[in-house]
């Protein structure tokens, strides 16, 4: 049964905004457009080839941060970058969109973190990550995000830095009563995953390859995505699982919210980080005091604004633009 669509812009809250805490990777994105991937042996010549910050907790930083805009409430990023210059790139570019960028560690020894990402016709993307100091995460940055709980709402984790790292902060989020949401991406076998992971998040938001590797339910329409959804909550002890479908919006599995919502109608360019822009938004307007219902439909507005513009980071759409689309469609 659909969710109705009743959200008004006076339905959304700032009032208490609280802090947004991201833990995980910041990547320099490589994005090459493409026909068609070159065949072994081949040399294909692409169509364009263009930059702009990444990584999954970067590109929701950055998501949370033009979402907040001008209303209050900070938006702090923890994780690791390179002594380079894609790494101070990173840095001078997330801290004008209003992201503090003071807790990331700069690290000496190892480079940024980087993903080439090939983009076809479609729009469709195929991502090939080199981790650099994204995979050094540890004990450093759990302790700095830990220690900014004190007045945060939500902790946003993903899959993209070592699991202990962000499983510790997790851990505290919850004794804090620090609400967590969990991107699981990449996908990963659920063997290498720390026991009680998943339990640790309070909305977990899989896209249907990640709701598959946690649920075994393969999703081609509404009715597996809710499949999955229901087997994900069983297996992994999740309060609430929101299974993102791209062009077919999303399911939502919880005690208190529970259907199929519509995605928005939009000409898609390119898909990579639509996923980062929904959890982005989802955690700030959850920081500003909205329900559950009406901060979904917030960042399934922030998504469809995302795939249709070119980037990463640099796709992520401001307030106004997010408010327009959710009242147009009302």
């Amino acid at each position: 049964m659909p969710i109705s669509e009743n959200m008004t812009d006076k339905s959304i809250q700032v009032e208490t905004s609280k802090t947004i805490l991201l833990l995980g990777a910041i990547n320099m994105d490589l994005l090459i457009e493409t026909e068609r991937l070159a065949r072994p042996g081949e040399t294909f010549v692409c169509d364009r080839l263009y930059t702009s910050g990444g990584g999954k907790a970067g590109n929701q930083s950055v998501a949370a941060a033009r979402f907040a805009g001008g209303t209050g409430g900070a938006v702090k990023m923890f994780g690791r970058v390179g002594d380079d210059a894609f790494g101070n790139e990173l840095r001078g570019f997330m801290s004008e969109q209003g992201v503090d960028m003071s807790t990331v560690t700069t690290d000496t020894e190892i480079e940024t973190g980087v993903a080439i990402i090939f983009i076809d016709l479609t729009g469709e993307n195929f991502v090939h990550a080199i981790y650099g100091g994204n995979g050094k995460c540890g004990d450093v940055e759990a302790d700095a995000t830990i220690e900014a709980m004190s007045d945060a709402g939500v902790l946003l984790v993903q899959q993209e830095i070592p699991l202990e790292c962000s499983l510790r902060a997790m851990v505290a989020a919850q004794k804090r009563g620090v609400s967590v949401v969990l991107d699981p991406a990449p996908a990963i076998s659920t063997d290498e995953v720390p026991d009680g992971f998943y339990g640790y998040a309070d909305i977990v938001t899989p896209n249907a390859i990640e709701a598959e590797a946690l649920s075994g339910v393969a999703i081609s329409d509404v009715g597996s995505a809710e499949r999955a959804a229901d087997k994900i909550r069983e297996l992994r002890g999740c309060a609430c699982v929101i299974v993102t479908m791209a062009g077919d919006g999303v399911f939502v599995s919880s005690d208190g919210l529970r259907g199929h919502m519509p995605p928005f109608e939009v000409d898609a360019v390119a898909t990579v980080a639509a996923g980062d822009a929904f959890a982005g938004v989802l955690g700030r307007a959850l920081c500003e005091g909205n329900g559950l219902e009406d901060a979904i439909r917030l960042a399934m507005a922030a998504g469809a604004l995302c795939v249709s513009r070119p980037g990463t980071q640099s796709a992520m759409p401001y307030r106004d633009e997010v408010l327009e689309l959710v009242a147009s469609a009302t």
